[in-house]
């Protein structure tokens, strides 16, 4: 009898180390998943700060974008007005042409940005370069006639200073929207990330309980 409760005791006391040895590999297990968890969980929080970084940026870019393209459409206004002008004393003291230069210089701008954004033939990009400067000729021509006249000079010298200033305010459109689209892609290029190791961090965590 005293035997079997020496044997019993020993099983017992075997089965003892080995749940110990057991909580012990799944406490070891347990503290793995949580650093690992809480690892997932900083870098999650530091992808969303920096997409919210990236945002606004991105929205601080777009309100420049709108400020310069009120500036450049401001500009334009002016520089119709003043062609609008010109035109008039054109006609009133009869000189230069039928086509006013107003219209050689829409011409001439839309002529332009066809040869910036199209994906021309050779031949048809050859002769449109030709057109364009033939426009350059002819309204440089058109514009040293006017200039003979003191008030023309003038309005010209500032349709030209306007030009400038609208074509400066073109640019910063440009360069600030290029900017925005940067940011943008690149903060949803941070919330994907941040999607990825959060649901990295929930696996962990599930892990983590399992292990308790």
């Amino acid at each position: 009898m005293l035997a079997e409760l020496e044997d019993e005791r020993g099983k017992l006391g075997q089965e003892s180390l080995a749940f110990k040895d057991r909580r012990s590999q799944l406490n070891a297990e347990a503290s793995k998943w949580a650093a690992k968890r809480n690892e997932l969980n900083r870098a999650t929080e530091e992808l969303i700060d920096k997409a919210q970084e990236f945002k606004k940026l991105r929205d601080e870019s777009n309100k420049n974008v709108a400020q310069s393209k009120k500036k450049r459409d401001e500009s334009n206004e002016k520089i119709n007005q003043l062609y609008a002008r010109i035109d008039d004393i054109r006609k009133k003291y009869n000189l230069t042409g039928e086509c006013s230069i107003r219209d050689l210089r829409r011409e001439m701008d839309h002529l332009e940005f066809r040869q910036q954004t199209e994906v021309l033939s050779p031949d048809k990009e050859k002769q449109l370069v030709d057109k364009i400067a033939a426009l350059h000729a002819e309204f440089k021509g058109r514009k040293e006639q006017l200039e003979k006249n003191e008030e023309l000079r003038k309005l010209l010298d500032e349709a030209q200073f306007l030009r400038d200033q609208a074509s400066s305010f073109h640019d910063q459109v440009i360069k600030f929207a290029e900017l925005a689209q940067e940011c943008h892609d690149q903060m949803i290029g941070a919330f994907k990330e941040a999607d990825q190791t959060r649901a990295e961090a929930d696996a962990a965590q599930k892990e983590f309980v399992k292990a308790q």
